[in-house]
């Protein structure tokens, strides 16, 4: 009798716990791609473009960019918000900072010079000139996140648990040309609280992040690249097999115009025929077959970015990527990026247009 009591209550118990288990935290539907991945996304792309003139830097409105009128506006609150303490700062070491070592951090340069004194007897004095870090110097946004993703649609989720500003120093040579320092990380910004009544900060942004590379190049930290080449081999072979529509990357960035999975494969998986010639006599020529493969080292994705006035927490929506591969030449020189196709999981929007209609594969 005791032993089917405590059965029964064991079984009671163990029925109250699944019962209050939300099934929203079955982990195992949303497969994790990376846990604290950090990275950095270039949010002024002045630099990239201003060779070009402005004409051309103004149509790459979203390339590593937020529009400059929210940029200038999120910058001030953000640098208000710190500056009264209103914002959870934490050091590059992740030790909390106050206010007062905030402003340290913020200190860009230190100059003495000697001035005189516009009275008699018109002596002679040192004086310190502070110069702190403005809003508008900073050019980039360093990322800590979880990436997850939906294995029936593909589509990757970001959540952002911190970022941090980064400042560009900003001079000129004798020239009056400008000069660009090395790029400073100041802080980190975190929030315990989820966001709430967040605003759009931009509906769209467009930013490349390397999960594989190689010393010379930038490439996420903490970052998973076997889950996440894993992730990409099955998210490719699902395009191939047309179970994914893909839009064809040579239209641009907001492209509409679908491309089949068997034309995907055709240029992604190729076979070359090239002629060489032998290096010794009769130095003849001879024929070699080079193979082409698909060799996806890194994500470009467009996004939406939110974000909650109060707390300064960023959020992201993952509107579509484009696997992209890093070329290079014999001598193992970096050459450029090489983008194969778009995929979207939310609606393609420009600005003053409002969102574009996806054409649909025949």
């Amino acid at each position: 009798m005791l032993k089917q009591i405590v059965s029964l209550t064991i079984g009671l118990l163990l029925l109250v716990f699944i019962s209050c288990t939300p099934k929203g935290d079955d982990k195992s539907s949303h497969p994790v791609l990376s846990k604290s991945i950090e990275y950095d996304v270039t949010i002024n792309n002045f630099k990239m473009f201003s060779e070009w003139g402005l004409n051309t830097s103004g149509a790459f409105w979203y390339r590593n960019n937020l529009e400059g009128s929210v940029r200038g506006a999120f910058m001030e609150l953000l640098f208000k918000n710190a500056l009264t303490g209103k914002l959870e700062l934490y050091d590059m070491n992740d030790k909390l900072i106050d206010t007062n070592r905030l402003k340290v951090i913020l200190l860009a340069s230190v100059d003495s010079i000697t001035a005189t004194r516009t009275e008699p007897p018109y002596a002679m004095y040192d004086t310190v000139i502070n110069k702190t870090i403005q809003p508008e110097e900073i050019t980039a946004l360093r990322f800590r996140e979880d990436w997850t993703y939906d294995p029936s649609t593909m589509a990757i989720k970001k959540k952002v648990i911190a970022f941090a500003p980064i400042w560009t120093p900003i001079g000129y040579d004798k020239d009056g040309n400008e000069t660009y320092g090395e790029n400073k990380t100041l802080f980190w910004v975190k929030w315990s609280k989820e966001p709430a009544n967040t605003k759009v900060l931009t509906k769209r942004i467009v930013s490349v992040t390397n999960y594989i590379g190689i010393s010379s190049l930038e490439k996420a930290t903490h970052v998973d690249s076997i889950a996440i080449q894993k992730y990409m081999n099955f998210f490719i072979d699902k395009v191939f097999k047309d179970s994914i529509a893909a839009y064809d990357v040579t239209a641009g960035d907001l492209t509409t115009f679908p491309i089949s999975g068997k034309d995907l494969y055709k240029l992604l998986n190729r076979t070359d025929t090239i002629k060489q010639k032998r290096t010794e006599p009769p130095y003849d020529t001879y024929d070699t077959i080079i193979k082409h493969t698909a060799n996806v080292n890194a994500i470009r994705f467009m996004e939406e970015w939110s974000f909650d006035p109060v707390t300064m927490a960023i959020e992201k929506k993952v509107v579509g990527i484009c696997p992209v591969e890093l070329c290079y030449d014999m001598t193992g020189q970096f050459k450029g990026y090489k983008p194969y196709f778009w995929v979207y999981f939310a609606d393609v929007w420009k600005p003053f247009d409002g969102k574009l209609e996806l054409k649909k594969k025949k």
